[in-house]
Formats: C-alpha cells, structure tokens, sequence
C-alpha cells in the first residue's frame, strides 16, 4: 500500500519540509520494527468511481505495549526521532485525527512538533471518547546560517572555538587528520554504512547494546533506510580520520537544503582527543560554508551540542485513552508501569 501512495506522500507539506517523514523512513522501518501496519490515507472523492487524490496521512503501526494493543508512529518507540501526520488543510487533519479516535484503540503519538495543529485536532477529535494525556517530549538542538557561515562562526564562543583547535593541533600530532564526505550511492553506501557501525561498535554505545552492530533490528533498518536514501541522492555519511583510520563517524541526510544528522559514533580509544566533537565541528562548517541553511542534529538537547546552538524544536509526546476496556486497561497498565519506574529509580539512588 506504501509503494502505491509513495509519490502522492512525497508530495503532502510536512514531507516536503523533514525527511523523517518521507515514505522512505515508514518503508525502512515496517518490515525491521513492526509487524502489523496500520496506516491510515484520506482521499477526497473521485469522478466516476475513480480514487481521488492523498489529502492526509496517519503512518501508525498495531504493537502490544504491557500487554495491550496500539497505535502508535511508525519507528518512534525505538528511534525517538521526531514524527507526526501528514496533511494537505486543516479540515483533511481534522478529518484524520477523528479517524484515528474513530479506531477506539490506545494510540502513542512521540516527539510530535509541539507547534503542529496536530495536538489541538486531536485533543478536539478525542474530547468526551477517552483520556489524552499531553506531557513535554525531548527538544531536538538545530543549527541554523542565517546569513553566512563567517557570520555564524563569529557569533560562537572563543573559547570554544580555541578549544577546538587546541584539540585538533593535538590529534595532528598523532597523524594526518582529514575530514571525509562521502556522497553515497546505491553501489557505495553498504560499505560505507558497515564502516560506520564499525567505529560506533568502538564506543559505550556497544556496551550498552545500543550500537547498530549488536542490534540487528536497529542495523538492518538502517541498513534499509540509507539504502533508501542513497538511492534519491540525499546520504552524506562523514568520517574523521587519521592516517587513513576512521575514529569519528556521522550518518547524515541532505534535505530542503538542510543536514539531518541521524547517527553520530566514535572510537573510545581516542576519547582524550573527543573526536565526536571535533567531526561535530567539521560537519558545522562544512554545511555552512556548502551554503546550507542549517543543521538539525536530531537526538535530543544534550549538554555538549549547546557548543553550537541554543537554538532547538520543541515536541509533545500525546497519548489517548479510549473510553472501553482496551483503553482503561493500557491507561492501568501505564500508571503501574510509571510507578515501577520510580521505585526503582528510588531505590537505584538510595
């Protein structure tokens, strides 16, 4: 069904403004992270009996969550990139969110734009059918050239920027450093995905298990979805190295004349040079000075990034409750689960 709408989907505003919600980023996810598809496409009438065009679009998947099921945004409960609906107006949004509510099943909607009409539609499409709770989600740090990079550059901190070149003279006495854009092609990009993995798997996010190399859910969707990408010209993967040798790496795509930073990695065995942030620098100046007009670093608004910007996207996460068994049983589910978090978070400092 993705494959048929695939261009009318590109077309709808939000996808044309955030490569995270491109039918590229839904199809790469289905087949790794979800297993039933529950997506939801209007389309005003027809002539004759004909399908009219794509006006709104809700890109859910079904997953049972503490033992109920729900809708939820296709790949946000394990990439936690921001996410939302697609719409052509306000009344086709409008339509959808009571679409949605219409389907009277818990519904998690993650990291939504806190300025998308979205949130008060639904609110207005669920008021008297259930309980919606609204809570702050992660703001995602941004980087934006409003006039050029000089410009921009200026604006940083001194400090900062010695720092910076404190660091670098100090790695160049180590070797050769060099900073390496590959624009990936559909030949190129496997290879240069699995070189990726291979120095993120050199950091605490391999201990932890998070590293694309141990979670073979995590890099096949990857692997999917830079294959995806690459395909359309968009994937800029960036290493920094030395003598040759990859310690930093970034997964990025180029889209509505922005960077979209979608993983970052580095070698812990070069952790005193922080090469994470000197690649961080590289990547900056390299969109700004490409004539770029910013930088979304995804993620959420980490301490280190405010280097660059203090400048971020505010997001919502909703989550609705329908008046029947199934949603007054999530929601008991839910409330037990929180109080669990906190006990054990408690007990942890204790």
């Amino acid at each position: 069904m993705l494959d048929h709408c695939s261009e009318e989907w590109r077309a709808l505003p939000q996808a044309l403004a955030n490569p995270l919600l491109l039918p590229e980023w839904s199809m790469a996810a289905l087949p790794v992270l979800h297993t039933t598809p529950h997506v939801l496409a209007l389309r005003v009438h027809g002539a004759h009996g004909k399908q009219g065009a794509l006006v709104a679009l809700a890109p859910l998947a079904r997953e049972s969550r503490a033992g109920f099921a729900r809708l939820e945004l296709i790949g946000t409960a394990r990439l936690h990139e921001p996410a939302g609906f697609l719409y052509a107006d306000p009344a086709s949004l409008a339509q959808l969110c009571a679409c949605v509510v219409a389907q009277r099943r818990p519904v998690t909607l993650q990291r939504v734009p806190a300025s998308d009409p979205l949130i008060e539609n639904f609110l207005q499409a669920a008021r008297g059918r259930g309980k919606v709770l609204l809570r702050p989600a992660a703001a995602a740090p941004r980087v934006d050239f409003p006039q050029d990079f000089a410009g921009y550059e200026a604006s940083l901190s001194s400090r900062r920027r010695q720092d910076y070149r404190r660091a670098r003279r100090r790695l160049e006495q180590t070797g050769p450093v060099t900073f390496d854009l590959r624009m990936s092609t559909p030949g190129s990009v496997a290879a240069e995905l699995a070189e990726v993995m291979r120095v993120e798997a050199g950091g605490w996010k391999q201990r932890n298990g998070s590293a694309l190399a141990s979670d073979a859910h995590l890099g096949a969707y990857f692997q999917q979805l830079a294959a995806r990408f690459a395909a359309r010209g968009a994937v800029r993967i960036c290493f920094l190295r030395v003598a040759g040798v990859a310690i930093a790496a970034q997964l990025v795509i180029e889209y509505g004349r922005r960077w979209w930073i979608l993983k970052i990695g580095f070698d812990e065995k070069w952790a005193d040079f922080s090469p994470g942030i000197q690649l961080m620098w590289d990547v900056v100046r390299h969109a700004g000075e490409a004539g770029l007009d910013g930088v979304e670093m995804l993620g959420s608004a980490e301490e280190w990034l405010s280097i660059w910007t203090r400048e971020s996207r505010e997001f919502r996460t909703l989550v609705f409750y329908p008046h029947n068994l199934r949603g007054m049983g999530a929601l008991a589910a839910d409330v037990a689960g929180a109080a669990l978090r906190r006990l054990r978070r408690l007990r942890t400092r204790k």
